[in-house]
């Protein structure tokens, strides 16, 4: 049988009246991560995520420990339903689910660090806004090329790399605007604003880089039990050290998804399970490659068709 990778979703993949299916089946289980959420956030994370409104749920602090919060419910079922993963992978947020169910560090731990995550990227929509915008169609060296042609308007760069031709970018207001009116021109099929306040994984964030770093201090961490691929570097790391270092670079520079999954496969990895919300992650992994299996699961349910394909 192929090798498996639990991978886990980041922001955007929230939608209202997520975790209901779990909280009416294993109203302990639900009970049990979301009053964590609610304690270590401050915030009625259980409430919004069950009820919304929809624009309460895609704020950074809510949305991220909502996130964090489902997909380990589920990554848990998948465990005691006898799924093992040979790796682990997260995209932004869900690079901090990964390192918690590989066991490089405490759920509390885990929690307590994404609530501070969510917290600081909201402040630091207010103290240096900033923009993002997802192109399609360009390949990363021509999206590289009009960053530098629309850098006399603002600072604008590469953020996330999901595809070969599907990239965010982020930076200033300026910047970004620059941006969207050379995309056109030099081939985009489509180019779209997103709806976030602050140039998320640039250099632009090295603020909450910082205060992250020095909140990891105080956390223990372990050799996580599988290898993580990093969002960073697009490599595979097996240390504590590595991890943690991992979860730090990530917050200020590109997450290089396209390259985490090239380094999957390039294990003999075959297989992709995504544990949350949606089918983002699935979305991307079948248009890097059409060969790989995919399967999405936000309950219980979902999972246990998933094993019984699995055998």
């Amino acid at each position: 049988m192929s090798k498996i990778a639990f991978v886990f979703p980041g922001q955007g993949s929230q939608r209202v009246g997520m975790g209901a299916e779990l909280r009416e089946a294993h109203p302990r289980t639900f009970d049990r991560y979301f009053d964590l959420a609610d304690e270590a956030s401050g915030l009625p994370v259980r409430q919004t995520s069950l009820e919304g409104p929809a624009d309460q749920l895609t704020r950074t602090d809510v949305a991220q420990p909502a996130l964090f919060a489902l997909s380990l419910a589920v990554a848990e079922f998948a465990v005691e339903m006898g799924l093992t993963c040979d790796f682990v992978a997260g995209h932004s947020l869900g690079e901090y689910t990964a390192a918690v169910a590989a066991g490089a560090m405490a759920l509390e731990d885990g929690m307590g660090l994404v609530a501070e995550r969510g917290r600081l990227m909201a402040e630091i929509q207010v103290r240096r806004p900033g923009a993002m915008a997802a192109v399609i169609g360009l390949d990363r060296v021509t999206v590289e090329q009009l960053c530098e042609a629309a850098a006399d308007a603002g600072e604008v760069a590469p953020a996330n790399l999901n595809t070969a031709e599907q990239i965010v970018v982020s930076g200033e207001e300026a910047g970004i605007e620059r941006f969207v009116e050379l995309a056109p021109a030099a081939g985009a099929k489509r180019v779209v604003r997103l709806r976030v306040g602050a140039a998320f994984h640039s250099r632009m964030m090295e603020p909450v880089q910082a205060e992250l770093a020095q909140a990891m201090q105080s956390i223990s961490w372990s050799d996580p039990k599988v290898p993580m691929a990093s969002n960073a570097t697009g490599r595979l790391v097996s240390t504590g050290e590595a991890v943690r270092q991992a979860l730090i670079e990530q917050i200020a520079s590109p997450v290089l998804w396209a390259d985490c999954v090239a380094a999957l496969v390039g294990q003999d990895c075959r297989a992709f399970l995504e544990l949350g919300p949606g089918r983002v992650l699935s979305g991307l992994v079948q248009q890097i490659d059409p060969s790989l299996e995919v399967f999405a699961a936000d309950s219980p349910s979902k999972l246990s068709g998933f094993a019984a394909a699995r055998g």
